[in-house]
């Protein structure tokens, strides 16, 4: 019986080692993906009136997420479609060490209502008879400690009700 030559077999040793330590092909740029509300609808408010739950998943290659409730730093970031201004900034509660790991989950944030906005240059808040209803989606990004900055997502449209 021939035995292959040795070269062969460790060529095939070394083919299944790469094979069992594949990198992980996860980027450090955070991820997000929108999963949904628990609600379409809000009264206007600048008093924060009424709320909704916002949900979504995260994903981040080398695991640098949340700067840590001893720091003032946010992580989270709501903007206003309607002007591109930011609303609120949340914090990450503080994450398992992730040892450089990947790091995934699912956040929900409590989004406090806005006030309705008017063409006509009414003073927003106020509740014109003319402008019954405003609507507006909910821009979201996350950011780790290196300043990756996530992807946008975008929520479902909040319906404002103005009266």
């Amino acid at each position: 019986m021939n035995r292959p030559p040795f070269s062969i077999i460790l060529v095939i040793i070394i083919l299944l080692f790469l094979n069992c330590n594949k990198s992980d092909t996860t980027s450090v740029i955070p991820k997000i993906e929108y999963i949904g509300m628990n609600k379409f609808e809000m009264k206007q408010g600048d008093l924060n009136q009424d709320t909704l739950l916002l949900q979504f998943n995260f994903e981040d290659g080398d695991g640098d997420l949340g700067f840590g409730t001893s720091s003032t730093r946010a992580d989270i970031f709501v903007k206003d479609s309607r002007t591109g201004n930011l609303q609120d900034s949340f914090k990450l509660p503080d994450l398992p060490p992730s040892q450089n790991d990947p790091q995934k989950g699912s956040i929900t944030i409590l989004v406090f209502t806005t006030c309705c906005l008017f063409p006509d240059g009414t003073p927003p808040c106020e509740n014109p008879i003319k402008y019954p209803v405003d609507s507006l989606q909910y821009l979201i990004t996350i950011k780790d400690k290196a300043g990756n900055e996530s992807n946008i997502i975008h929520s479902a449209f909040v319906k404002l009700l103005c009266q």
